[in-house]
């Protein structure tokens, strides 16, 4: 029997945007990046345009629950992931960045159980443009996630993804966030294009809450979910979270719980 190949992701988009980034590091007097307080993708899908600034380490990691179900049909499962995100600043406006997931997956279909290393990937972001007041803030982010993963969680080829990133205030009291990206699976050469939009809003002076629409369009097909929760930030360099989501595409209901935290440590001396 002939073994089939699967073609590689076309990596000209990937390269030609890091061209970019990386010309934008010539760019003199780049605005500072390092904020009073803690900035987080969590919690939420979103993540924001700006860096964690020079010789500033942080981790953002959490636990998720998700469930879902097949109408008309007796399908069902769950999965726990544990995820960490680590993020460093090599410059001012410019992060390396890595994350991981642990995975266990269960459905009710022949009692199937399985887990491990579900998630591997690694890359940079940088920013832009660092608005003022009310004017936009963006950034970009290219990473890819690794085929060195758990078999039952391993796609054929490295599998690149390119974000272009907008954050903008609104009003005093209302943040808007979005993300637009083309990714590959790793499995074949068509890319999907994922969206987020979300909208931040304060409850309290420590805490902060949001509402998000996110979505994927791939082959014709269009899935998107919601979800919001809660933040609470403990210090300036400590923030808890938690948020909840829900969504029904093609004949399939999910949803999930998600809990977190973020820190960030200061290394060396900042100029």
């Amino acid at each position: 029997m002939a073994i089939r190949t699967l073609p590689k992701p076309n990596y000209q988009l990937m390269v030609g945007l890091l061209m970019l980034v990386l010309s934008c590091l010539s760019i003199p007097k780049a605005a500072a990046q390092y904020n009073p307080t803690i900035r987080s993708a969590r919690p939420g899908q979103s993540v924001g345009p700006f860096t964690t600034g020079k010789n500033v380490f942080q981790v953002q990691t959490g636990g998720t629950y998700n469930g879902y179900s097949v109408d008309n049909a007796d399908v069902t499962g769950t999965n726990y992931t544990y995820l960490a995100s680590l993020r460093y600043g090599i410059l001012e406006k410019l992060e390396i960045r890595s994350a991981f997931a642990l995975r266990h997956d269960k459905t009710n279909v022949s009692d199937v159980t399985y887990g491990g290393l579900g998630m591997w990937n690694a890359g940079l972001r940088y920013n832009l443009l660092d608005g003022r007041g009310e004017k936009p803030s963006l950034g970009i982010q290219a990473d890819a996630r690794f085929t060195a993963v758990d078999e039952d969680y391993k796609a054929a080829n490295l599998a690149p993804r390119i974000m272009l990133i907008h954050g903008q205030r609104l009003t005093d009291k209302l943040g808007l966030t979005t993300n637009w990206a083309v990714a590959w699976t790793g499995n074949n050469t068509d890319p999907a294009f994922n969206y987020t939009v979300n909208l931040s809003f304060p409850l309290a002076e420590k805490v902060g809450s949001f509402i998000e629409n996110y979505g994927t369009v791939f082959d014709g097909d269009f899935d998107n979910r919601w979800n919001t929760g809660l933040s609470y930030l403990v210090n300036n360099d400590f923030l808890l979270d938690m948020s909840v989501g829900y969504g029904k595409n093609d004949g399939v209901s999910d949803w999930f719980a998600d809990a977190g935290v973020s820190w960030r440590i200061k290394l060396g001396g900042r100029q």
